[in-house]
C-alpha cells in the first residue's frame, strides 16, 4: 500500500504540445483579449509546454466560428503576442460540438479546422447521449480522419468503464483534461478521470485552459507513482504525434 501513495516526481508537461485550449482572443468563452492571451502564454512557459495549438469552440448556438474567424483570431494573436522566447503556436484547430449542424456539414465535406491535418477534436453536450457521436466517428473515419473526444470524464451519461471501452473500440482517441485530476470540475469528474487513467484509456492530455488561472492551478498537479506510470505512456504517445 505504501508504494501506491509514493509521488511521481518527473515534470508532467515538459516538452508537450497543448492540443486543446481556448487561447485565441475574443472568439469564444476563453481568452477575452490579447493581454489575457499573453498571460496564458506565460503560464504555458512556466508549466514547461513547448507549443500550443489553439482550439476555439465551433458551436452554432453559442460560438458559430468559421475557418475565417479562427484564422483572423490566430493572425491577431501572432501579430501581438508571439515572441521568440515564448512557447510556439504553430497552427490552430477547433473543438467541434457534435450536433445536428455538425452532422449536416459533415455530409457535404471534410471539416477544415483539423489538428495536424488528420485529427479532429470533438465534444458533445455534457448531458448528451453517445448515438450521434458514434455516427460522427464512423463518418469521420470514412473520410480518413481520426476523432479525438475531448474530456470524456466530464460527460454525465457515460458512467462506467465499459461504455468508454466501447467508444474506443469504435475508433475514438480520448483526451484527458488535466484539471479534472485536481477536482476542478467536481469530485465525480475527478473520480472518473482517475478511473479512466488507471484503466489506460487516455491517449492525450491537455489543459482546456480558458484563462491564466487555469494554467496557474495546474502548477499544483501531483500524481501518485501509479498514475505517473500511466501518464508516461500518454506523454510518449502525444510527443510522437504532436511534437
Amino acid at each position: 500500500m505504501f508504494q501506491f501513495f509514493k509521488k511521481y516526481q518527473k515534470p508532467l508537461f515538459e516538452g508537450l504540445c497543448d492540443m486543446h485550449n481556448h487561447l485565441l482572443p475574443s472568439i469564444d468563452d476563453g481568452s477575452k483579449d490579447i493581454a489575457m492571451s499573453s498571460k496564458m502564454l506565460e503560464g504555458y512557459l512556466a508549466l514547461g509546454f513547448t507549443s500550443v495549438i489553439p482550439t476555439p469552440h465551433v458551436y452554432q448556438e453559442l460560438y458559430p466560428n468559421t475557418p475565417e474567424t479562427v484564422k483572423d483570431a490566430f493572425g491577431n494573436l501572432s501579430k501581438h503576442c508571439l515572441k521568440e522566447e515564448s512557447v510556439k503556436v504553430p497552427s490552430y484547430g477547433a473543438e467541434y460540438m457534435v450536433d445536428e449542424v455538425f452532422m449536416k456539414n459533415l455530409e457535404s465535406g471534410i471539416p477544415e479546422l483539423l489538428l495536424k491535418e488528420k485529427y479532429i477534436l470533438l465534444e458533445i453536450n455534457f448531458f448528451g447521449a453517445t448515438a450521434m457521436l458514434e455516427s460522427a466517428c464512423f463518418q469521420l473515419q470514412q473520410k480518413e480522419l481520426r476523432p479525438i473526444l475531448a474530456h470524456p470524464e466530464r460527460y454525465h451519461l457515460m458512467e462506467n468503464v465499459a461504455t468508454y471501452k466501447a467508444l474506443k473500440n469504435k475508433g475514438f482517441y480520448f483526451q484527458l483534461n488535466a484539471l479534472s485530476l485536481l477536482g476542478h470540475y467536481g469530485p465525480q469528474v475527478k473520480q472518473k478521470a482517475e478511473k479512466l487513467l488507471q484503466a489506460g484509456l487516455y491517449d492525450f492530455v491537455a489543459t482546456d485552459a480558458h484563462h491564466p488561472q487555469h494554467l496557474k492551478t495546474l502548477q499544483s498537479l501531483r500524481l501518485s507513482k501509479k498514475q505517473g506510470l500511466m501518464w508516461e505512456g500518454i506523454r510518449e504517445f502525444q510527443l510522437d504525434r504532436f511534437s
